[in-house]
């Protein structure tokens, strides 16, 4: 990832609220997650701990919350910017479809998320009751700020989904990750970008 773009990325998660952990492994620091145990910060329910049987089997499953987790602050962003966008008319008219469709994907993806991490006794972070989104200027200005949550998340989910033990959540990532790739690619065609 280019040094601007991994800035970009950093900047994004920072302001939608990823843990520090998933911060370090997003700034080239991936120590964080990588060690058994060692979560760099992140805050678990008191009943994780080691008199409550902690195992290195447990580590790779706080691990694999930590990312749930993270993921799931950058999905709960996705969504305040593409309701921001839809509910201002930000989006150029012919595009609305498409934020339609996308708002969508990342209210499941979120959704799913939740689902998975209560399955497994977690506790989800809940949305922000306010997200700064910056200026929010309408049409192509817009798109371009879609598109930058779209690289974010496609970024972040492509770094941390190397790290994820459990299969069903390693599933769920990967087809989340297929969606966040599509949308770029919409993103990035509607600007006049490059593809690939």
């Amino acid at each position: 990832m280019t040094e601007a773009r991994r800035e970009l990325v950093v900047r994004i998660a920072r302001a939608a609220g990823v843990v520090p952990a998933v911060l370090s492994l997003i700034e080239g620091r991936g120590e964080a997650l990588g060690c058994p145990g060692g979560l760099g910060g992140v805050e678990h329910p008191p009943a994780r701990t080691a008199s409550a049987g902690f195992t290195p089997a447990r580590a790779n499953d706080e691990r694999d919350m930590a990312i749930l987790d993270a993921a799931l602050v950058i999905e709960h962003h996705a969504v305040a910017l593409y309701d921001a966008g839809l509910k201002r008319g930000l989006f150029p008219a012919g595009l609305r479809n498409y934020a339609v469709e996308f708002r969508g994907d990342h209210v499941g993806h979120r959704d799913t998320q939740i689902a998975i991490s209560r399955e497994r006794g977690g506790r989800p972070p809940e949305a922000r009751s306010h997200y700064d989104l910056g200026p929010l200027e309408p049409g192509d200005a817009f798109v371009r700020q879609a598109l930058q949550i779209e690289v974010a998340a496609q970024e972040a989910y492509t770094a941390l989904i190397s790290r994820i033990d459990t299969r069903d959540y390693l599933l769920s990532a990967a087809f989340i990750l297929v969606d966040e790739v599509r949308h770029m690619t919409v993103w990035r065609r509607v600007l006049g970008f490059k593809i690939y």
